[in-house]
């Protein structure tokens, strides 16, 4: 859509954001491995309810996950989720119940990588992106979000401190691409 004085129309169709708290990270739909949470930045939406995704200190892989959601068998799904750089400029966003699909961006040259499957990267105000990758569905589906370090190394020391800023993060199903974002507080959400 447009930014000016005319205004813009948004044609979508109606689509459900499966995800249970798409901006609440600290909830425990939310599983932390190796790294923790921190509440209060601001977000693209202009509020101070983006997370700052923090590694932790051992040789490993850093990451929030959510739970496991059911999708529909064989159809194609969209994930995607709002990402800002700071200590960490690299992250990984993958699918790791069946497919092993992922995307891996860097945010700083604006790079992303694949394992073959279609995603996009959208480069926002104040250094904000949005991250979204088109996946196969299986009977149930798991997101982790990851800090990496150059070329998608996700394994590796973590200082306990550095990390980059996450929010909205949404699934959709049956979804050949991501539509607009879908905010939710503790249940599915759809938009007609």
């Amino acid at each position: 859509f447009s930014n000016d004085a005319k205004g813009a129309l948004l044609l979508e169709p109606t689509r459900s954001n499966l995800i249970t708290y798409s901006e609440d990270f600290s909830q425990s739909v939310w599983v932390k491995t190796d790294a923790s949470v921190v509440s209060g930045f601001s977000a693209p939406d202009g509020t101070n309810n983006s997370f700052k995704l923090v590694e932790g200190t051992t040789n490993g892989v850093h990451h929030i996950r959510c739970g496991f959601i059911g999708t529909t068998n064989g159809s194609e799904i969209a994930a995607s989720v709002f990402v800002k750089a700071d200590t960490r400029t690299n992250v990984i966003l993958k699918e790791d119940a069946y497919t092993s699909e992922f995307v891996s961006v860097d945010l700083i040259n604006e790079t992303i990588n694949t394992n073959g499957h279609s995603a996009n990267l959208t480069k926002l105000a104040n250094g904000w992106f949005r991250i979204d990758i088109v996946s196969t569905g299986k009977p149930s589906t798991r997101w982790r979000i990851m800090t990496s370090l150059n070329n998608g190394v996700s394994t590796y020391q973590g200082d306990g401190t550095s990390g980059l800023y996450i929010w909205g993060f949404q699934l959709e199903d049956v979804a050949s691409y991501a539509t607009s974002y879908i905010p939710t507080q503790g249940s599915a959400v759809t938009r007609v």
